[in-house]
């Protein structure tokens, strides 16, 4: 069987050519991992899918890689092409770390619960619910196993360029391939840099995280201030012209349950896809009596969500569809973050991971671990069991972390 990757390789390769790696259910630690046996399990993905994706996405974006996006300092400078090929290396990411099971148990069936959320919060609105309808019937295939379906979503966004559109048009596109091809592409890009000398990020073979809305109550599935926000400013919209740019973003925003979602692509850079609300508040500061990102997030840094500059072959239009061209341009500021903020994202890679969290040496990790036992302390429960290395930071650097505070609480 062939070792597959459920990380890419070419992710780890920028994190060292060893890994400290620790396992969230047994608490176990290791040092000096080699790469090839880091985030891997033998028959993860088919032969084929596992030579396809190296074939058709890996080896394209690591020249990307290569070019650009590791070399650059201060900007980088993107063609339509090249942002069309990392939202797709990203929706792959995202797919291929989810796994055969929780793609169908859960992924496959979103847009019934979709329908659920709503009536739901039509009924507390008092409003008349009009279901929630699929984007298409997906074709059932008799005999197709949870892996045989998670093989497929793979191979649809293999075969397309990663987009709805493209997606909708093959004739075996899932439904999470899709939904998750409009989550990805309705996002804005941006990219985050690791100032501070002693604080890097941490991979987790989940590859990505997310945050929620500052106040997200943890029962609800969609975060609703941005979204309420929005549909104040539509049933309040003084024009045509206003009601439909203020539609749009609505359209845009409609995928991102979260605020933003992060992909380290090594210890000190990641790609953020972020929420488009964020951009439609930026750029009509001056229009509206916009929230306070305090009021939406714990990364209240406005630097950080200020979107990227363009620069377009046909002039756009206020009102109008926008006009693309192979010689648009994309130019991306680089973002840096405090080690603050770098020990905040990395709490919530720690809260959400399957099993292994890995990092290029402990000493750069060891000021989100104490973060992350800090968030943790009572009355807060913590979703993650990381006992062991608690007890490892301390003997290492010396520390007086109370284990038991975390403990007494499980």
């Amino acid at each position: 069987m062939v070792n597959s990757h459920y990380v890419p390789m070419l992710t780890l390769r920028k994190f060292g050519e060893k890994l400290c790696l620790f396992n969230v259910r047994t608490g176990e630690y290791k040092e000096n991992v080699k790469l090839e046996k880091s985030f891997s399990e033998k028959g993860f993905y088919s032969e084929e899918v596992e030579q396809a994706l190296t074939r058709r996405i890996e080896s394209q974006f690591a020249n990307l890689f290569k070019d650009k996006i590791f070399n650059s300092e201060g900007k980088i400078e993107l063609k339509r092409e090249e942002l069309f090929l990392i939202k797709k290396f990203l929706l792959i990411s995202t797919i291929r770390s989810l796994g055969s099971k929780e793609l169908v148990q859960k992924e496959k069936h979103y847009y019934e619960r979709l329908d659920d959320i709503t009536k739901a919060i039509d009924r507390q609105n008092n409003i008349k619910h009009k279901k929630s309808e699929p984007p298409f019937i997906e074709k059932e295939i008799p005999g197709e196993t949870e892996f045989d379906y998670w093989m497929r979503t793979l191979n649809v966004i293999l075969d397309t360029n990663g987009t709805p559109e493209e997606i909708g048009k093959h004739p075996h596109k899932t439904y999470p391939a899709y939904r998750w091809a409009e989550v990805i592409n309705n996002g804005y890009v941006a990219f985050w840099d690791a100032e501070h000398r002693h604080d890097e990020f941490v991979i987790t073979d989940v590859g990505m995280t997310s945050e929620n809305e500052k106040g997200w109550n943890g029962i609800t599935v969609h975060n609703h201030k941005k979204t309420f926000f929005l549909l104040n400013l539509l049933g309040n919209a003084r024009n045509e012209l206003e009601k439909n740019i203020i539609y749009r973003t609505i359209r845009l925003h409609h995928n991102f349950t979260e605020n933003f979602m992060m992909f380290p692509i090594s210890s000190r850079r990641m790609i953020v896809l972020i929420d488009p609300f964020f951009k439609f508040r930026i750029i009509n500061k001056n229009n509206y009596a916009m929230p306070g990102l305090d009021e939406l997030t714990m990364m209240p840094n406005e630097n950080l969500f200020y979107p990227n500059d363009a620069r377009y072959f046909y002039e756009q239009k206020a009102g109008e569809p926008f006009k693309y061209h192979e010689e648009d341009r994309y130019i991306y500021e680089i973002k840096k973050l405090s080690a603050e903020e770098t020990r905040y994202c990395n709490a919530l890679f720690l809260d959400r991971i399957d099993t292994w969290v890995g990092f290029s040496d402990l000493s750069k990790a060891v000021g989100s671990i104490v973060n992350y036992y800090q968030l943790n302390k009572f009355p807060f429960v913590p979703r993650v069991d990381y006992d062991e290395l608690y007890e490892l930071v301390n003997k290492r650097y010396q520390l007086s972390l109370d284990i038991n505070d975390i403990k007494r609480l499980r």
